[in-house]
Parts: structure tokens; C-alpha cells; sequence
């Protein structure tokens, strides 16, 4: 009886120690083969909104030649409205990107706030088979545990009376002005802006305060004309290229030394692009 009861004990013990009751074996709970051993943060994304505010009107920022009176675009003024929440009730901090480099360049206050932005006209890029220019900025909104969200605004700029994205500089021509039909008065080149069709190009000129003529483009049909120079083997009016606007069987400056304003307009969109004053003497 004894030793059937010691033999129930030392059965007992082994299998005690084989399910590992007493601490043998190894109890840790291994993730399944693919599943992510890594702890997970409940952090949540900030959310954001924001818009371009049309209420207020583009400004072109310039700059003035003194000598010719002619002025260049250097950038562009308009209004943003953005504003952002985190889900979690983090601190966030936000402001905008406007040159794409992931850095914030205006810092804005979440809670809601309309930004004036200024970006350079240099980095507008012209919109194909259009007058207007588009620029991509963005809102960066990151919380108080690093989650971070950037949100892409594309601005787009129509081309309107007075928004120089092309600039033309005036000059005397060559040779001095007289009392005939065919003199030389000034000459006129772009400065910026993109290719303008010279069949969607309009260029009138006013003396001295006087009525404004079309100048025909080297037809000698008006009673000025253009002549081109620069790049004259193409159908397009580039930066460095230009014309000299000459009498064309008429006496426009009569008096010696003519103040003439020139307006150059793309007729296809029915806009001025520019106006430039020189002197012809």
C-alpha cells in the first residue's frame, strides 16, 4: 500500500513539472509569425481646413525704374484662411509653406486666422494655353506628440488690368526725330513675362498726350509701324526681344521731342498687359 502511494506521488510530481507549474517552462506569450511586436501610440492626426479668401483682391508688389518710370512686378499679396484641431486635445502648432521646402514660412494661430501671404512673382509658373499663373503652397500642422499633417492650396492668378506678369521697357530709338514720315520714335522691349503670340498682340501709342494709334506689325498699314528685333524668326514676342515703333507716312512728333506713351494689350484675352513711356528726340 505504501509503495503504490509513493508511486502516486512521484506520477503527480512529474506531470506538476511537465504543465510548468513549478516555473520550468518558459510562460511568455510570443507574437504570431507577421504581427508587430512594437508598442502602439493612440496618437491621433490633427485635422485642418483652410482657403483662399476672394473677398480681397490680389496686390502686385513693385518696383520703379526711375529713369524710365516703368515698373516690375516682385511678388504677390493675398489672402489665406486656415484653421486646425487635433482630435486629441494635443497642443498644435501651424503656419505656411510657400515655397514647398517643408519649412514654415508664416506661422498662423489654429484656432482660425486669415494670413496675408507675399510670394515672389518668380515663382509663379504660367499656366499652358492660358494668361494666368498657378502656385502651390501648404498648411503644416503638427501636435504636441510629433504627428504632423501638410495640406497643398493651389493659387491660381488671373491675368487682370494693372497685374504686370509682363514688363516692357522704353527707350529712344536710334536717330533723331524730324519733320518727316518715317522717323525712328522709340523702342520697346519685354523685360518679363511669358511668350505672347504676335497675333494676339496689340500696341498703340499716344504723343504727347494725344489721341492713341494702332501700330500696324510690319505692314506699314498704320500710320505707325513695328519692326521687330531680337528673336525674329518665330511667331512670338519673348523676354530680350522687342520693336522699334516708326512713323508711317504721318508726322507723328512734329515738335523735335515727343513724350510717348506706349500700350501694349493681349487682344485674345482683351487685357492691358503694359504701359511704358519714352522720349523721342
Amino acid at each position: 500500500m505504501q509503495l503504490l502511494r509513493a508511486i502516486n506521488v512521484l506520477t503527480l510530481a512529474s506531470l506538476l513539472i511537465l504543465t510548468g507549474c513549478f516555473g520550468l517552462v518558459d510562460d511568455t506569450i510570443t507574437p504570431a509569425d507577421g504581427e508587430d511586436s512594437h508598442t502602439h501610440s493612440d496618437n491621433n492626426e490633427p485635422s485642418s481646413t483652410f482657403f483662399i479668401n476672394t473677398n480681397q483682391q490680389m496686390v502686385e508688389n513693385l518696383i520703379f525704374n526711375q529713369t524710365t518710370g516703368d515698373a516690375t512686378v516682385t511678388s504677390i499679396t493675398l489672402s489665406v484662411y486656415s484653421a486646425a484641431v487635433d482630435p486629441d486635445g494635443d497642443n498644435i502648432s501651424c503656419g505656411w509653406d510657400i515655397d514647398l521646402d517643408g519649412n514654415v514660412d508664416y506661422p498662423t494661430i489654429c484656432t482660425g486666422e486669415f494670413t496675408n501671404l507675399t510670394i515672389p512673382i518668380a515663382d509663379w509658373i504660367q499656366i499652358p494655353g492660358s494668361s494666368g499663373s498657378i502656385h502651390s503652397i501648404a498648411l503644416i500642422v503638427v501636435d504636441e506628440p510629433g504627428a504632423a499633417i501638410a495640406g497643398i492650396l493651389d493659387l491660381q492668378v488671373p491675368y487682370v488690368s494693372g497685374f504686370a506678369l509682363y514688363a516692357f521697357a522704353g527707350e529712344d530709338a536710334t536717330g533723331s526725330v524730324t519733320d518727316g514720315t518715317g522717323d525712328d520714335l522709340v523702342r520697346i522691349t519685354m523685360s518679363q513675362g511669358s511668350d505672347l503670340n504676335w497675333a494676339s498682340v496689340s500696341v498703340k501709342i499716344s504723343v504727347d498726350n494725344g489721341a492713341p494709334v494702332t501700330c500696324s506689325n510690319g505692314d506699314a498699314s498704320g500710320d505707325c509701324d513695328l519692326i521687330e528685333f531680337g528673336t525674329t524668326g518665330d511667331q512670338f514676342w519673348s523676354v530680350g526681344d522687342g520693336v522699334t515703333i516708326v512713323e508711317s507716312g504721318q508726322d507723328l512728333c512734329t515738335s523735335g521731342t515727343c513724350v510717348i506713351k506706349v500700350t501694349i494689350t493681349d487682344t485674345r484675352e482683351g487685357k492691358t498687359l503694359d504701359e511704358t513711356t519714352a522720349v523721342a528726340e
